[in-house]
C-alpha cells in the first residue's frame, strides 16, 4: 500500500499540483475543485496538505457515500451516493473534505486511483508517493528537521 507525502522544504508554493489536481478531477485548471492545498507557514515555508485516508469521514456519512478502496486504500466518494449534508466535512479534523460549490457533493483526495496527478506535477518531488513504511520514515525525518530548527 502506499501513501502521500509532502516534503515542505522542497515546496516553492508554485500550486502546480493544486492545479493538477484539480484538471484530474474536473477538468479544469480551479483551486476550488482541488483536493490538495498549498498553506503558507510562519516560517515561510510552503506546505502541501492532502487528506491522510484515516477514514472518519466513512462513519460520519449517513448516507453510505464514503468508503475504502481495496486496491488504493484511499477513502473515496460515490458521487451518486452523496447528499451534500456535509457530515464528512464535519468529520474531518483536518478541514481535509470540502463540498463543492456546483454540486454540493463531497470531494476529498483519493489518490487518484493510485497515480496521484500531483506528484506527477511536481517540479520539485516536494510530493511522493510511497510504501507505508517509506513515509513513516519520512514523516518521523521531517518531524526531527522541524523540531530541531
Amino acid at each position: 500500500m502506499k501513501t502521500l507525502v509532502a516534503l515542505p522544504e522542497r515546496c516553492t508554493g508554485c500550486q502546480r499540483c493544486v492545479l493538477a489536481c484539480s484538471y484530474a478531477h474536473a477538468q479544469s485548471f480551479s483551486p476550488s475543485k482541488s483536493r490538495i492545498w498549498v498553506v503558507r507557514a510562519k516560517r515561510r515555508i510552503d506546505y502541501p496538505i492532502f487528506c491522510n485516508q484515516c477514514g472518519l469521514c466513512v462513519g460520519a456519512c449517513p448516507a453510505g457515500a464514503l468508503s475504502r478502496d481495496a486496491k488504493t486504500g484511499a477513502v473515496v466518494v460515490d458521487e451518486e451516493k452523496c447528499v451534500g449534508c456535509g457530515f464528512c466535512v464535519r468529520a474531518c479534523p483536518w478541514g481535509l473534505i470540502v463540498l463543492d460549490s456546483e454540486t454540493g457533493k463531497a470531494i476529498k483526495c483519493d489518490l487518484c486511483g493510485g497515480d496521484p496527478a500531483c506528484v506527477k506535477e511536481c517540479p520539485e518531488a516536494a510530493l511522493l508517493f510511497v510504501d507505508l513504511n517509506e513515509a513513516a520514515s519520512a514523516k518521523r525525518s521531517l518531524l526531527v528537521r522541524l523540531l530541531g530548527e
